[in-house]
């Protein structure tokens, strides 16, 4: 494969992300806080509604062959009765001396056992390499009190990895390992997480891409790339509080590959009326982003991120842009904002 020239930003997420397995392989995303789905399975089933999501992140605008995902998700519970709902997104609950919402017959419910399933596909391209993933989940949501639930969950499906020969740039072009074909590598895809979560607090705890066998890219010549998929560990909190119309959730995600460093993302999102919201995030060593969201009725809801940059290794970036909208199906109790995930 000698004799050949890619571009610079070529080199760095193909070697640098999806081959060489030095560092973070999963896509970023901002809005995982409104779709915390996206970094553990054991969310699926949590609402009395079908979620369905889908986003669209455009990283490092200005950036030649900066990453670009799309991913559609949905998930809804079986056998879920949850007489806590309020409707109408404002919850109407006022706190007991110990300081837990109930409802307006101050008495809050055990919500029952109950299961949850689910299904996401994700495409993500960067530069010349292109991953699609297939995944569905499953979760299982057990009361451990009246007021504590534990939820475990597990998604598998398939991801595949392309690289497009054709674009690269070359200086040989008689270079026959470029012959403009695709060279792909599939793989099994398995994640686990937990969440242990109430009304006003939650921990989740989740590992993606289990299955770090190496695998090898098939080119059309002679030529043999090895990859391998790494393990990425996910653990994030939250807690939710309410002065007069406005709903305050301070939060905190911590992720790490291996091999690899970890990282820390301090969130806060406030709320009006449990209609409208603003946050703001500070990723370590990376980014401060900023977000606003409206859940326009009981059934759509929208949000935006962008991302500024401060690592001078993408300075030349103008930021990264990440839309979402937000569709509840089947929505009985008509409530406009998420009760148990924010």
């Amino acid at each position: 494969m000698s004799g050949r020239y890619f571009s610079s930003i070529a080199l760095l997420f193909f070697w640098g992300i999806s081959l060489q397995a030095s560092g973070q392989q999963k896509p970023q995303f901002s809005q995982y806080m409104t779709n915390s789905l996206v970094i553990n399975p054991a969310v699926a089933g949590i609402e009395n509604y079908m979620d369905i999501r889908s986003s669209y992140r455009k990283q490092w605008v200005g950036v030649e062959g900066s990453p670009s995902t799309f991913y559609t998700s949905v998930h809804a519970s079986i056998g879920k009765i949850d007489r806590n709902a309020q409707g109408r997104g404002k919850i109407s609950q006022r706190t007991s001396k110990k300081g837990v919402n109930v409802n307006k017959n101050n008495k809050f419910h055990r919500v029952k056992p109950h299961h949850g399933v689910g299904a996401m596909v994700q495409l993500d391209q960067a530069g010349l390499l292109r991953t699609s993933t297939v995944n569905l989940m499953y979760a299982f949501h057990l009361p451990l009190t009246s007021t504590l639930n534990l939820s475990s969950g597990i998604s598998g499906g398939v991801l595949r990895n392309s690289f497009n020969t054709g674009q690269a740039r070359v200086i040989d072009p008689s270079d026959a390992s470029l012959s403009g074909e695709t060279i792909n590598m599939t793989k099994a895809d398995v994640n686990i997480g937990t969440w242990l979560y109430t009304a006003n607090a939650f921990l989740g705890i989740s590992a993606t891409q289990l299955l770090n066998s190496s695998s090898d890219f098939k080119a059309p010549v002679d030529h043999v790339l090895s990859g391998r998929l790494v393990p990425h560990y996910f653990v994030t909190g939250g807690y939710r509080f309410k002065v007069n119309d406005l709903t305050f959730v301070p939060s905190v995600l911590y992720k790490k590959s291996n091999p690899g460093t970890g990282s820390i993302d301090l969130n806060l999102k406030t709320m009006y009326n449990d209609r409208i919201w603003l946050g703001v995030s500070y990723r370590d060593k990376d980014a401060m982003v900023f977000l606003l969201g409206v859940n326009v009725s009981h059934i759509l809801d929208f949000g935006y991120s962008y991302d500024v940059p401060t690592s001078s290794q993408f300075e030349t970036s103008a930021g990264s842009h990440e839309l979402m909208l937000g569709i509840k199906v089947n929505n009985k109790n008509k409530v406009y904002c998420p009760e148990w995930v924010w």
